[in-house]
């Protein structure tokens, strides 16, 4: 088999995608550089794309993790700098959607480019065999398409698409690296029209735009039934159009219909005249400002108002207001039961859903083996394409298999056989047990993981590993001799039985197991304290529990660090206040690329008080132990920043700047595989013979530090960054890092210091403006500024 290792990239085009996949590639630790057509400018040549890149710092979201990488870009140009793909191990071409364009570039390509290079095309719906077809046999062997979504950066899917002519090899490899080093979700597409997201995805939107263009249903009424009610994206329908471009959407449409000949749906791909119109007058979305949305200023502020389907006007939204719909969200929790629940109503609701529903399942099946021979592929691609909740096939799960197929025969729509023959031989769900049936073999198989050597907890469940558990908490056995602690909880919060779950659970490990990740498989690691919890208990004058509470949070977060066995933290997503204490007394941190971590106590009222105000403090004063005659004020101001603004990181890179994450910790770019990683790490750590370490001693500045950082506190103040009540919070904070009235700087056990942490916490708790605050994170979700 040839080696391959892919260090050096050269992207072709410097438009939006080419740009993103770029500044990506550099998140991912890769040496890149951007070419795109030699521009006119004599003192400039590469002003195409230097101007590319100078764009990608000012783009939101940031398509970079830290903005100043952007000079890690190098630019050139086509005619000048051609020949950098000799020394290329990947070449990805992202240049303009025309086949005889991509043909001759593929043509000059070949002549500077050294075997065993890798070439792909982004093409969202060219074939890529057509692309290379001209090219020699050994470079055909070492093409394929690789189809990114937009922007790069957020988007999970990444569709491979290899020619019959890709070497395994090379298919094999790019699965690999781009689920490992970018950190996509991979599905393998066949070679065909728009490939498998977009041809469901643009199919989807096509069949439920008449709705709406019929005037059946206002644009709010349609995005509220396909949104997360009934498991599709947040962004639901037209938001999405929206987002994705709806001059785009009608070119990918408008070169559908002729490539899909013998599609026997195609005529949805016939768009509506009045959305012609709109991307003729401009009505492009996003970028263009207005599309089925605008967003207009009025006496209130911003706000979004829909478009009209009669005299494609604008005009503000109206209330949404479905019987059913009320009735479902009151009823039901998770979209599987609100989408059954809502298709068989007898009113409007279940009308639409229905026959949308019945567009999309039937079509998704007919589809299959011409796209793909797998189910659970169209699926994930729907789900890391379109961000949908649920895929195709999980929706007619949810719907009920056997009872959907009698009522659409009923109704005389033609089902595939393929389903049919499922349902006679016993099986009534795609997804059962972990298995997932495959239309085209007509047997059950087992449902591959999502990337290769992933673990879940969903896998361990299947696998029967659970070790203990209960409502908000359990254990399971990752092998190796290594358990996983997962959070139950609803958006992961730290309640008082989980607190004592998690000294349950290292009681098992120190009888059973070897080590421990804290992890699970939820977007979001935590969300912080059970708000809700404390408030109750402070609404009953249950000050008592309050303080037991704190001083059990505490001790069970830092004792993380002083178990008799390696803890090591599997986190992405939002990972706030408690969750943040969590992982920092961990032995090593895994963390996902997309980590939003922050210590934001002061928000709700309250001060990091479960270690996490000693930990910064502990790692500023490491910092200064670098060098006796360092300084430690910089250090002690930037913790004392980092806590009092309530920093959140935007990456994983960013918690680093901000001391959340060390520089030991560890960055995985897929967060599939965090769980894996951190059980690899807790079994490195124990076989080198793991011991916790020993209750350090820090230094404390005392009244010097103190007054230094009051000084901090009159900047923010007169900037407006702190509020009266900030100030009270921030001054309890700059008392514990500095030790506040002590004469002069001195070392003390960690142990003094989290008592004052416990100290101030609970005068926050005593205090009537840190109930209101409570109070109104609760209700709205939002920090009051009190």
């Amino acid at each position: 088999m040839q080696k391959f290792n892919i260090q050096n990239v050269v992207i072709l085009g410097a438009g939006v995608m080419g740009s993103q996949i770029a500044a990506h590639c550099i998140n991912a630790g890769l040496k890149v550089k951007l070419l795109d057509l030699k521009s006119d400018d004599e003192d400039r040549p590469n002003k195409i794309a230097e101007e590319a890149i100078q764009k990608l710092q000012k783009m939101n979201p940031a398509p970079l993790t830290i903005s100043d990488w952007a000079d890690r870009i190098t630019p050139g140009n086509f005619e000048d700098h051609l020949d950098w793909i000799s020394n290329s191990d990947w070449v990805c071409e992202v240049i303009i959607e025309r086949m005889d364009i991509k043909k001759e570039m593929m043509s000059k390509i070949e002549k500077v480019r050294k075997p065993g290079t890798i070439i792909s095309s982004n093409t969202s719906g060219l074939p890529i065999s057509e692309i290379g077809e001209d090219c020699s046999e050994e470079f055909r062997s070492h093409f394929l398409g690789t189809h990114f979504f937009n922007p790069p950066r957020y988007m999970k899917l990444l569709e491979i698409i290899p020619t019959q002519d890709t070497s395994e090899e090379v298919v094999e490899y790019m699965t690999g690296f781009c689920e490992k080093i970018l950190g996509k979700g991979i599905v393998q597409c066949n070679d065909t029209p728009n490939f498998i997201a977009n041809r469901i995805g643009v199919f989807s939107m096509a069949s439920i735009m008449p709705w709406f263009f019929d005037g059946k249903f206002r644009i709010e009424e349609i995005d509220e039934l396909t949104g997360t009610l009934t498991g599709y994206s947040k962004a639901a329908t037209f938001r999405t159009a929206d987002m994705a471009g709806l001059d785009v959407l009608n070119h990918v449409a408008e070169n559908l219909l002729p490539a899909v000949p013998d599609d026997e749906r195609r005529e949805i791909f016939e768009l509506p005249d009045s959305f012609k119109k709109m991307v003729d007058e401009g009505a492009h979305g996003n970028k263009t400002g207005h599309g089925f949305y605008k967003k207009v200023q009025t006496d209130d502020g911003k706000e979004y108002h829909v478009i009209n389907s009669d005299n494609l006007e604008y005009e503000p939204q109206k209330e949404v207001h479905f019987d059913s719909v009320k009735e479902a969200k009151k009823k039901f929790k998770t979209p599987e039961e609100r989408l059954k629940y809502l298709v068989n109503q007898d009113d409007e609701v279940g009308k639409f859903l229905w026959e949308i529903h019945c567009d999309l399942l039937l079509y998704s099946a007919n589809r299959i083996s011409e796209i793909t021979d797998s189910v659970e592929s169209i699926d994930r691609a729907m789900q890391w394409g379109f961000n949908w909740e649920l895929g195709p096939f999980q929706r007619w799960d949810a719907i009920g298999i056997r009872e959907s197929v009698k009522r659409m025969a009923s109704e005389g729509r033609e089902v595939p056989d393929s389903v049919k023959e499922m349902l006679d031989s016993g099986r009534d769900s795609f997804y059962v047990d972990g298995t997932v049936y495959n239309l085209v073999s007509g047997e059950a198989e087992s449902i591959p993981p999502p990337a290769n050597n992933a673990i879940t907890v969903n896998i361990l469940k299947n696998q029967d590993q659970e070790v203990w558990g209960n409502k908000s908490a359990g254990l399971y056995d990752m092998g190796d001799g290594i358990a996983l602690f997962e959070f139950r909880t609803k958006q992961q919060t730290l309640g008082f039985e989980l607190v004592q779950s998690v000294e349950e659970a290292c009681e098992i490990v120190k009888e059973k197991f070897d080590g421990l990740v804290i992890g699970h498989d939820h977007e979001n690691f935590s969300y912080g304290a059970n708000l809700a919890e404390a408030g109750h208990a402070l609404k009953e004058g249950e000050f008592s529990r309050v303080k037991e509470a704190v001083e059990n949070f505490q001790r069970v977060a830092v004792g993380l660090r002083y178990q008799p066995f390696p803890v090591v933290a599997a986190v992405s997503g939002r990972t706030f206040g408690g969750g943040v204490e969590f992982m920092m007394h961990c032995d090593k941190v895994v963390a996902h690329h997309e980590l939003y971590a922050g210590l934001v106590e002061l928000g709700v009222g309250l001060i990091p008080a479960g270690g996490g105000t000693k930990e910064l403090l502990l790692r500023a004063m490491e910092k200064v132990q670098v060098s006796e005659d360092a300084d430690p004020l910089p250090y002690l101001k930037h913790a004392f920043k980092t806590i009092g603004l309530a920093k959140v990181s935007d990456s994983a890179h960013k918690a680093i700047e901000l001391g959340y994450l060390r520089p030991s910790d560890v960055i995985v770019m897929n967060r599939d595989l965090i769980l894996n990683t951190a059980r690899d790490h807790a079994r490195i750590l124990s076989d080198q013979g793991y011991r916790p370490p020993a209750e350090p001693k820090i230094k404390l500045t005392g009244k010097t530090g103190f007054s230094a950082l009051n000084i901090m506190l009159y900047i923010m103040s007169e900037g407006n960054y702190a509020s009266d009540y900030d100030k009270v919070l921030t001054r309890k904070v700059a008392t514990v890092l500095t030790g506040g009235d002590i004469s002069e700087s001195q070392e003390v056990p960690e142990s003094a210091i989290l008592k004052l942490e416990r100290e101030a916490i609970l005068e926050c708790f005593r205090d009537k403006r840190t109930h209101k605050r409570m109070e109104h994170m609760l209700k709205t979700g939002k920090p009051l500024r009190n």
